[in-house]
C-alpha cells in the first residue's frame, strides 16, 4: 500500500474560525459528546453543507466534493449509491464509505 496516496479518513465539521471537529459522521453521537466537552463547543453547533466535509490521514479538511473523487480514486466508494452524484456535482456522504 502506498502511504503517499490521499484518503478520505473520517467526516470532519469546520468552524467559522476554521478549526475542525472529527468524528464518525457528521453530527454522530462521538461528535455531539466531543463538542459537549469543549468550552467553545458552540461554535460547531449548526454548521451547514459548505462547513461539513472530511480530512485525510495528514488531517488535511476536504470538501465533499473533493472528498468524493479522493475515495473514488482509492476505490473507497463502498456505496456509491448514498453519494449526490449529478448536475450539481458529485458529493460524499460518510454512508458511500462504510
Amino acid at each position: 500500500m502506498d502511504r503517499n496516496i490521499r484518503r478520505v479518513v473520517c467526516a470532519a465539521v469546520r468552524a467559522a474560525d476554521g478549526e475542525l471537529i472529527l468524528g464518525i459522521r457528521h453530527y454522530s453521537p462521538d461528535m455531539h459528546r466531543q463538542i459537549a466537552q469543549r468550552t467553545d463547543g458552540a461554535k460547531f453547533m449548526g454548521r451547514h453543507y459548505e462547513d461539513q466535509g472530511f480530512v485525510d490521514q495528514w488531517g488535511q479538511w476536504m470538501t465533499r466534493e473533493e472528498a468524493y473523487q479522493v475515495a473514488k480514486d482509492t476505490d473507497r466508494l463502498t456505496f456509491p449509491e448514498a453519494c449526490a452524484t449529478g448536475l450539481d456535482g458529485d458529493r460524499l456522504y460518510s454512508e458511500g464509505l462504510y
